[in-house]
């Protein structure tokens, strides 16, 4: 029996090693979903939108009536009036009052109504803010994460050139045996050889820096074992559609994006601050009403008609028996208030102003960056067409040097240059591809569209 539950103990720890492993490889979504999660601007953005919702409640809060209680006590001595009896005595009185007061607005020109719908406004702006700044927070992680796989790439191909030049040394060595060519011929191999050993140290170096740069933007602790996804990068062929027309684009980003949003919830917020400024212009009605009561040290109360006695008054006695209730409406009439209610409003139409303006220069940066990514994009396009057909062109450059060379129609050297513009144009397919690939994610953001490989 022990000997089964050691056996499944076994099992159950190699499967939880399994899962964790598993869960070590982070895809693009998993890093944008934890950078999220642990971004501090995102929890800056959100204790902003816990405000605006606070301000929200309190706004509405306002349409329903107060209510407040009081009490004080106090000690009166030498001649005073007493303010149960209201008459003069010249005794050492102590007295307790106690009121409950309500009060609420029944007219105020529409600042509590206009208040609230600002209130609105403002807290739909500050959720459009925390939006925005988790869409960027996503485009600066793809970025980096194709970084990473970039540098991965470069370095995969510079551990195939070493290969490769490791391959061409033994066919090198065979020939000299054979009497082909001379032993000079090698050493062109061993020194392409050691520049593919540098630049695999330079690689390395580059993915380090481009996990790096991964983890601070994670938060990362800088020593995380941290392993990636290596998706399957597909090429999108044509780009010279509606994808990359400047108009659908930009008629896209105008409702996608979540800034466009906020600044036309900042100008409708403007726009009610010229109404709650302006409610000053109007009177304001309120209904109030209290209850109260007091108590004396010196209150009396009749025991007996006859002879009339008076005997001291109990504490609750003359709480019951002062209980006195009122109930009114306040009517405040603005007739001048050194011009501060007109300034208000003024300033308030310049805020719409300067929100308009805002508004207009947010969509014209934005018309000219979609401009400028569609632009790098179709360049970036290009780039990667003329490094495939260089790439390809180089490639059988290369293959029919290795057959000459076996063939002795030429030495070492040509075949060795012959490999070097193969690697370059390697590397600068490379650097083509990711760098279309990204400026593709640039116009994909602005539409909106997920952050996806």
């Amino acid at each position: 029996m022990r000997y089964k539950q050691s056996i499944l103990s076994l099992f159950l720890f190699f499967l939880s090693m399994l899962t964790t492993q598993a869960q070590d490889i982070w895809s693009l979504e998993k890093c944008v979903s934890y950078a999220m999660q642990n971004s501090l601007n995102i929890k800056q953005s959100q204790v902003s939108v816990a405000q605006a919702e606070l301000g929200e409640d309190a706004s509405k809060y306002a349409r329903l009536p107060n209510l407040n209680a009081s009490s004080n006590y106090g000690y009166q001595f030498g001649r005073t009036i007493d303010p149960v009896t209201n008459s003069f005595v010249d005794l050492n009185v102590g007295s307790n009052t106690w009121s409950l007061n309500s009060n609420v607005v029944v007219f105020n020109g529409g600042r509590i109504n206009n208040t609230i719908k600002q209130s609105e406004f403002d807290t739909q702006a500050a959720r459009s803010d925390m939006q925005q700044m988790q869409n960027d927070i996503a485009l600066n992680v793809a970025n980096a994460y194709l970084n990473v796989l970039f540098s991965e790439e470069r370095l995969t191909n510079a551990k195939r050139q070493l290969a490769l030049s490791e391959a061409q040394l033994e066919q090198t060595n065979r020939l000299i045996q054979a009497g082909s060519i001379p032993e000079n011929d090698k050493y062109d191999i061993l020194a392409n050889i050691a520049q593919n050993d540098q630049a695999i140290v330079v690689q390395q170096n580059n993915v380090e820096l481009a996990f790096l740069n991964l983890k601070q933007l994670l938060q990362l602790d800088p020593n995380t074992d941290l392993k990636i996804e290596r998706p399957e990068i597909n090429i999108p062929e044509n780009t010279e559609t509606d994808v990359l027309a400047l108009n659908t684009v930009y008629a896209t980003a105008l409702n996608s994006q979540p800034f466009v949003r906020a600044d036309e919830m900042r100008l409708r917020s403007a726009e009610t601050g010229v109404d709650i400024a302006s409610a000053n212009f109007y009177p304001q009605l309120s209904l109030f009403g209290s209850v109260d009561t007091r108590f004396s040290t010196e209150g009396r109360r009749l025991v007996s008609t006859n002879p009339i006695t008076f005997d001291d008054s109990p504490y609750f006695n003359q709480l019951e028996d002062n209980l006195g209730q009122s109930v009114g409406l306040s009517l405040r009439i603005p007739i001048y208030n050194n011009h501060t209610t007109k300034i208000n409003v003024q300033r308030a139409e310049l805020g719409i102003t300067n929100a308009q303006i805002t508004a207009e220069r947010n969509k014209q940066n934005l018309k000219v960056d979609i401009q400028n990514s569609i632009a790098n994009a179709k360049a970036a396009k290009k780039q990667l067409d003329a490094a495939q057909r260089t790439r390809d062109a180089l490639r059988i450059a290369y293959e029919n040097a290795e057959k000459r060379l076996n063939l002795g129609a030429v030495n070492t050297f040509q075949l060795t240059t012959a490999k070097n513009n193969l690697d370059n144009s390697e590397v600068d397919y490379i650097i083509a591809k990711y760098d279309y690939l990204f400026k593709l994610k640039i116009v994909d953001f602005y539409q909106g569209k997920p952050i996806t490989l």
